[in-house]
């Protein structure tokens, strides 16, 4: 194990510069920057993945890519639920504080416990679908079909209201 510590030491010491870097240019956020790198060598320490000196650069570089474009998309995907929330509730009078109540309230009360806590888990831990899948001992398919089932429901009730 120690010698495995010691590589991973290694590697983290050689390569969070150039890792930093690049999910900076791609997230123009430091601290968004440093939980990306952190997160792809947590992946890495957990994982199994047998590393070769030949292609790790790119191979964490690719990570690092892919956990960026992530967050990107999970930042994408609040600010549109957000604009679609408030354009919906402008005429109703209800303020964004309000809006996000309502939406956890609903989450709490009318989706199934494990729906709720893998939403939770998602969107208010910043959590991914695999983090979640291995922390619930669920499958990836598993933590997909709940997000999706509780994003429907709440689509439907919040679209659906009446102003």
């Amino acid at each position: 194990m120690q010698d495995k510590a010691q590589q991973y030491k290694e590697l983290f010491l050689a390569e969070y510069g150039r890792m930093y870097r690049a999910a900076y240019i791609m997230l123009c956020d430091e601290d968004d920057a440093k939980d990306a790198v952190q997160d792809v060598f947590a992946r890495l320490w957990e994982g199994a993945v047998p590393l070769r000196k030949e292609t790790i650069r790119t191979y964490l570089l690719t990570c690092i890519r892919n956990r960026c474009l992530n967050i990107i998309a999970q930042r994408q995907s609040r600010q549109e639920a957000l604009k679609h929330l408030t354009a919906e509730d402008a005429d109703s009078g209800l303020h964004d504080e309000e809006i996000v109540e309502a939406i956890g309230r609903y989450v709490d009360e009318k989706l199934t416990p494990q729906t709720s806590r893998i939403i939770r888990m998602h969107y208010d831990e910043e959590q991914s679908y695999t983090q979640i899948s291995s922390s619930l001992g669920i499958s990836l398919s598993a933590v997909n079909k709940h997000i999706v089932q509780g994003l429907r429901k709440l689509r439907s009730t919040f679209n659906n209201r009446e102003a």
